[in-house]
């Protein structure tokens, strides 16, 4: 909702250097309290794709507004993989404090291709309260069975995709003899 608020190019660039600046602590610490902190300090702000998928949606013209949100998903879905496969690669050779350092990179080059390609955007709906942003939605979540139903497929597709990369990250940590003699019973 704050997308519709305010400009999106500056949101978008700022809720991508908080996450950035956040992750160098991560490598740092010593604390698994104040790694858990920060992790959910970046979890919450990491909210980008949220906004980006709308954007999308607004600069490309109505004939191809569906393929534009299928490219920034696809694009979305595939770099939640790939960074999942490379970040096990990475950690199995050196220490797990290597990824966040190749992470923090990462977010720095994104961050400043982001300033380079993205595009100023007026806000769509100055006039009106976050509040009633925030009101319009609930209301949407009544009136509109359509989206009820993405909705509800969306949270399944995730929580299967979830639940699937969480359980093969428990079976990578066991050694590999472990992981052939189990998939060889299953």
């Amino acid at each position: 909702p704050l997308g519709d608020l305010v400009r999106r190019r500056p949101l978008i660039l700022l809720l991508t250097f908080l996450p950035a600046t956040l992750t160098i602590g991560l490598p740092l610490t010593s604390s698994v309290v104040v790694f858990d902190v920060l992790t959910f300090l970046i979890g919450a702000m990491s909210v980008v794709p949220q906004i980006l998928m709308p954007f999308a949606a607004d600069l490309a013209p109505p004939e191809r507004r569906a393929s534009a949100l299928s490219i920034v998903l696809a694009g979305l879905l595939f770099g939640v993989l790939i960074a999942r496969v490379f970040a096990g690669v990475i950690a199995n050779f050196v220490t797990w404090r290597v990824v966040y350092w190749l992470a923090f990179g990462l977010q720095l080059l994104i961050l400043g291709l982001l300033y380079l390609m993205l595009p100023d955007w007026p806000a769509k709906n100055q006039n009106i309260s976050y509040a009633r942003i925030l009101f319009s939605m609930a209301k949407f979540t009544v009136t509109e069975p359509l989206l009820i139903q993405a909705v509800l497929v969306n949270l399944a597709s995730m929580a299967c995709f979830t639940n699937f990369w969480v359980s093969c990250s428990i079976l990578l940590h066991e050694p590999i003899n472990d992981l052939v003699h189990h998939c060889r019973l299953h």
